[in-house]
């Protein structure tokens, strides 16, 4: 399979030479199903890479409308054994997470469910991996959703009543629904992903109906809060971790009013907190974990380069925060992946 169909980050100080093995991370862009690659992430992948000595691994995957589902996610899971099966790469098999964003964290939600997935075993062995004795992976310990599309049963309009918008701040981030560019995406994402007639509430298809046994012990899902898809996120998020009252489908997400500090995701406000962070322990698996984070005054796509400077140009204060809210956001995954998940030393 060719090897540019996932591009791979070593962190910059890994001595290419060394037997050393190293944590693995896959993520899988976004794009709404419909356009993007995997270049899109390679600032994030590379930053999260040298910051946090994790080898990243960018899987791709078709297109819709040329490829409904399920035919991106099947994309994923060849070569996601593909990876694992390239004895040249040093990954710790035991310490392997899925993430993805948009589109992306639909497919690692979707990715981490499937059974070769979670036994390890490729259904589908290349003619050389037939020639040698069967073997199998242990199963990835977490999956990270940033900003994902989970839900395709609730109707836009109720999508797009729980986000806030703050008259407040210029652009995207206050000024309706007519500048949210990824309102405009979700119909046309839809229709061209999902096949005519199937159940919209699949698991594979709307990862908010997934149950907690059939992911990974850890689920760390992130949430811009000025997004038309955090609803669905909080929602999920909820279920996941098993909490008695569920957000109702519409309930509007963060806060009204604008936070204290720019570029931080904790802005002191305790009488908000439940909204914006909270991790549960235990669940399904025990000794799991399922993490919650909202981004305050961002909106979708803010964490990657190129949408920053597309959608919130002329807005540099808009543009400094998100950046500084992308680094910290990332540095609590990697605080949950080395401190909880795999339980190392931290970083």
């Amino acid at each position: 399979m060719d090897s540019s169909a996932y591009p791979i980050f070593f962190p910059s100080h890994h001595d290419l030479t060394s037997p050393a093995l190293l944590p693995t991370l896959f993520t899988i862009h976004g794009g709404a199903f419909t356009v993007g690659s995997p270049a899109d992430d390679d600032v994030w992948n590379r930053t999260f890479a040298d910051s946090y000595t994790i080898l990243v691994v960018a899987l791709n995957y078709s297109k819709a409308p040329w490829a409904a589902f399920p035919t991106p996610l099947l994309d994923t899971e060849a070569l996601y054994h593909a990876v694992l099966n390239d004895e040249s790469l040093p990954i710790d098999r035991m310490r392997v997470a899925l993430a993805g964003s948009d589109a992306g964290a639909n497919l690692a939600l979707a990715l981490a469910q499937l059974p070769s997935v979670k036994t390890g075993v490729d259904p589908n062995p290349s003619p050389q991996a037939q020639q040698q004795p069967p073997r199998s992976s242990p199963p990835p310990t977490a999956v990270i959703s940033i900003t994902g599309i989970l839900d395709f049963t609730t109707p836009l309009p109720q999508k797009l009543a729980a986000r806030p918008y703050k008259r407040s701040l210029r652009g995207p981030r206050g000024w309706g629904p007519a500048l949210d560019w990824m309102a405009r995406l979700l119909p046309s994402s839809a229709w061209s992903y999902i096949p005519y007639g199937h159940d919209a509430s699949d698991p594979l298809l709307s990862p908010l109906y997934a149950a907690r046994a059939d992911l990974p012990p850890h689920v760390f899902v992130v949430a811009a809060e000025l997004d038309c898809l955090a609803m669905e996120s909080w929602r999920a998020a909820c279920r996941w971790a098993g909490k008695r009252v569920m957000p109702g489908v519409g309930e509007r997400v963060g806060r009204d009013g604008v936070a204290v500090w720019r570029g931080c995701l904790d802005d002191g406000r305790g009488e908000d907190a439940e909204r914006f962070a909270w991790c549960e322990r235990g669940g399904e698996g025990e000794g799991g974990s399922t993490r919650w984070l909202l981004v305050p005054d961002v909106v979708h796509g803010f964490d990657s380069a190129g949408w920053r400077n597309k959608y919130l140009w002329g807005d540099e204060i808009a543009r400094m925060d998100a950046e500084m809210k992308t680094i910290a956001y990332q540095r609590e995954v990697a605080e949950w992946l080395w401190g909880v998940v795999w339980r190392g030393e931290g970083v």
